[in-house]
Order: structure tokens, then C-alpha cells, then sequence
């Protein structure tokens, strides 16, 4: 296989790695937060090592979040941690 980082991809190819259709892949590769910015413009062409990079940093993102949501604070909770707390502590 070819090295990744001499491999250029052009819009067309964006848009059918990632499945998007003609009109929202467009405005995707437009979103430099969404997408990184083309090594080369006119015409633009992506490096598919970058491309990598950056599904590879969008996939630890999604974990991350998911075990954020899945797997929460595994902390002990009392009934006492669920009252309302006391505005003055009392006097011993």
C-alpha cells in the first residue's frame, strides 16, 4: 500500500469517504471546524494522513464522551448527599 502521506485526495474522494452527498460535502470541506483545510488549493487536495489523524482524534473524542455518559462517577452517594445542605453548620 502506498504511504498515506503521499497520498493526495481530491474533493470527490473526500466526499465518498465520508458518504456525504454532493451539496452537504461541499459545505463540510467549507468548515475548517469540521474538516481539516486542503495541503493544496486550486485544485484542493487533501493528504489522506491527515485525514487519519484527524478521524483518529474525532474517534477518541466520541469514546471519550461516551464513557463520560456511560460510565459515570462511580462515587459513593448517602441519602445525606442528596438533601439540601445547610446554610449555617451548627454550634457544638
Amino acid at each position: 500500500m502506498d504511504d498515506p502521506r503521499h497520498v493526495f485526495l481530491c474533493a470527490r474522494d473526500v466526499l465518498a469517504r465520508y458518504g456525504w452527498g454532493k451539496t452537504k460535502g461541499y459545505q463540510n470541506l467549507k468548515d475548517r471546524d469540521l474538516v481539516p483545510p486542503p495541503v493544496m488549493t486550486h485544485p484542493d487536495r487533501w493528504r489522506l494522513d491527515q485525514l487519519l489523524a484527524w478521524e483518529e482524534r474525532r474517534m477518541a473524542l466520541a469514546e471519550a464522551a461516551m464513557d463520560a455518559l456511560v460510565v459515570p462517577d462511580r462515587r459513593e452517594v448517602n441519602v445525606t448527599d442528596l438533601l439540601p445542605q445547610p446554610k449555617r453548620r451548627r454550634s457544638a
